[in-house]
């Protein structure tokens, strides 16, 4: 089986070597009655010589290792036209090598810097060909054509004759034959099959009309004093028309149309080009074809190179689309004037609108009038300084309801750096909201379920604080009893008396309202706050607690600290708590020495850091890692949450809470940060 399959390919390969080398013998020997034909009456070398052209063609489209079959196919009809036209056997060996030679250093120039098809479908593909097909090698090879000439001694002209009349003549047929056999033979069943029956029309019209146009132009007219020579720019529009509607295939074609119309014409007695000298006719005509050529394919190369960058850009642009349909996440983009130009399938499904309506900023309206302003303020900004943005908002869904979205907008740039606008994604976060409420309110509620515990365990030294004003105020009522009723009545003594019953009847409602306060509070408010003051009237509240424990608390609350962003009750919860867990911390050391130091400091501009350190027996590196996880306590009669609850209040503070212990010092110490105050446009 394996031997059939390779016995089958090698006769392929025979059979297609031998079919190129005959295309390309007909080819030649065709090209070759084309140049005979072409040739003006009054001269002797061809003004389009085709059989170089053909040769550099072919040798395009085949591998390098083919090159030898082309050129085998070539030579037969090489020397049958040749000995037709009496051309000594020397001078046609001589010749075939300066063809061959001028098709070979093409091939292989062009080889050396495209790997792929020569398509002409980039402005560097055409320049590379124009370069080392269209002029250098019929440059190199004119020096060689014109040598073998006068060695052979063919014909009476000079060396500078031979390669002036050869030069232009194989460099016109460089630039006309090639690209239609190129394009064509790769492309042209491609493009014929592919194109329905009415794209056939348009490129119908511009060949009759181009084959109109030349005929009017170089056959009818014949040179003299009624010729017109404006005339010569009628075939310019359909020129143009074929590079710009059917790039580098139509504009190719319609060249050769031109070249070969004038040529024939000329040939024939017609067009503007048979006033002059012989020599001069044909190097004007070959001129002003190159002339017209040049522009005309570098056009179609531009058409064809914009073409497919379009092409690509919008197969790139299908393929985002498709992509960005598909994903559950939202998607837009925003053009270079700010305004929104695309969303995804997910978006308009949430929005329940249509593309059309969201376009520009149509969107906005479903945004919540709350977010609208803060919304177009950070997207105003961001997309001044080109840097991407996140914030999150409120976008009214299909059923009327709004639903909380995650924003995030990043710049988008070409591939040259160039700012192109922002393409943004959002997430429906409206669960993770509702979540953090809930658990916010659930945190609350523990908050306040711990203050009233730890109220309760201070039941004793409030009713003890309470206790004084109240006896003070009995007193003193009694005493001003006594007084009023003297006689006479002791007035001014009995003021003095109503003044210390005020004062002392304000220090009980002092402490109530802290005690209301601690309970009843709920929402935590940021505010700006003094946090020494915050500190000193939770302690002030525990004076007669201290009392009871035999604590002293030395305070260094310094001064000329910033405000922080706090909210009162929850930060004194938190040091309340701490000075709690310190004092049944050194229940057991010896009454002289139980000392709680509790400080302020500013470690950094954007944050106070407060410090509370008891002279207790301390905390074990396992129950140190332990004491901030909920329900654990080493407390017979606790319930394990007043850590957590306070490193909880202190996060949404935008703090932290840690603690420490030395073996150089006895107790442990806790640290908490809190943020400084900021104003609000800052904060936001």
């Amino acid at each position: 089986m394996l031997a059939r399959v390779k016995t089958k390919r090698k006769m392929e390969a025979k059979t297609r070597s031998i079919l190129i080398g005959l295309l390309v013998g007909i080819a030649y020997y065709l090209g070759a009655m084309v140049g005979f034909a072409l040739t003006l009456p009054t001269h002797s070398v061809s003004t389009l010589w085709p059989p170089n052209a053909i040769v550099l063609a072919f040798l395009l489209l085949e591998p390098r290792q083919s090159y030898w079959l082309v050129l085998l196919g070539a030579f037969p009809a090489h020397l049958v036209v040749q000995l037709q036209s009496g051309v000594p056997l020397p001078m046609i060996l001589c010749w075939f090598i300066s063809n061959s030679s001028e098709a070979l250093i093409g091939a292989f120039c062009l080889r050396r810097y495209i790997t792929g098809p020569v398509d002409f479908s980039s402005v560097r593909c055409v320049l590379l060909y124009v370069v080392f097909a269209a002029l250098l090698a019929p440059f190199l090879s004119s020096f060689l054509d014109a040598g073998f000439v006068s060695l052979v001694g063919w014909k009476e002209q000079t060396y500078w004759q031979v390669w002036l009349t050869r030069f232009p003549s194989n460099v016109l047929a460089a630039l006309a034959i090639p690209p239609v056999i190129l394009l064509w033979a790769s492309r042209g069943v491609r493009w014929l099959r592919g194109a329905p029956w009415h794209r056939y029309l348009e490129p119908v019209f511009i060949i009759g009309g181009l084959i109109v146009v030349s005929v009017l132009v170089f056959s009818w007219q014949t040179a003299g004093a009624k010729t017109t020579p404006a005339s010569l720019y009628l075939p310019l529009p359909f020129l143009l028309w074929a590079a710009m509607r059917c790039g580098a295939a139509g504009a190719s074609t319609t060249l050769l149309i031109v070249v070969l119309g004038s040529i024939f014409g000329a040939a024939n007695g017609g067009g503007p080009f048979v006033s002059a000298s012989a020599a001069d006719n044909v190097f004007s005509l070959q001129i002003f074809l190159v002339a017209i050529s040049l522009p005309i394919m570098f056009l179609a190369g531009l058409v064809e190179e914009q073409r497919e960058k379009a092409k690509i850009l919008s197969e790139s642009e299908a393929r985002f689309r498709s992509m960005a349909n598909s994903a559950p996440a939202l998607i837009w983009m925003s053009g270079l004037d700010g305004r929104f130009n695309f969303f995804n399938k997910a978006w308009l499904d949430l929005t329940g609108r249509t593309l059309r309506q969201e376009l520009g900023n149509g969107w906005a309206e479903g945004l919540h009038p709350e977010d609208f302003h803060r919304f177009f303020e950070k997207y105003d900004s961001s997309f001044s300084a080109r840097e991407e943005f996140s914030m999150e908002h409120r976008l009214r869904k299909h059923d009327g309801e709004y639903s909380w979205i995650f924003n995030k907008g990043v710049p988008r740039f070409a591939s040259d750096g160039t700012f192109v606008g922002y393409i943004g994604s959002a997430i429906d976060i409206t669960q993770r909201k509702e979540a953090e409420t809930n658990l916010q309110q659930e945190r609350e509620q523990l908050a306040r379920m711990t203050r009233v515990s730890t109220m309760g365990e201070l039941a004793a030294s409030l009713a003890h604080e309470l206790n004084q004003p109240l006896t003070a105020i009995l007193a003193n009522a009694q005493a001003a009893e006594r007084l009023m009723a003297a006689k006479p009545p002791d007035l001014e003594e009995v003021g003095a008396i109503l003044k210390d019953i005020i004062e002392d009847n304000n220090r009980a409602g002092e402490i109530i309202w802290r005690m209301r306060a601690l309970i009843r509070k709920e929402n935590i408010e940021l505010v700006s706050l003094d946090l020494p003051t915050v500190i000193r009237d939770i302690v002030t509240l525990l004076h007669s607690e201290a009392i009871l424990h035999n604590v002293r608390i030395r305070l260094d609350l310094g001064h000329g600290f910033s405000p922080v962003c706090g909210d009162r009750v929850h930060l004194q919860q938190v040091v309340l708590n701490l000075l709690l867990n310190a004092f049944d911390a050194m229940k057991d050391v010896p009454a002289n020495e139980r000392e709680i130091q509790l400080w302020v400091m500013a470690e950094s501009d954007d944050r106070l850091t407060v410090g509370v350190r008891d002279c207790g027996t301390g905390i074990t590196g396992e129950t140190l890692d332990k004491a901030f996880e909920p329900f654990y306590t080493t407390k017979h009669d606790g319930l394990g949450m007043g850590l957590a609850v306070s490193r909880s209040i202190i996060e949404v503070h935008g703090g932290e809470l840690w603690a420490e212990c030395s073996d150089s010092k006895p107790g442990a110490t806790f640290y908490f940060t809190v943020p400084v105050w900021r104003s609000a446009e800052s904060r936001n």
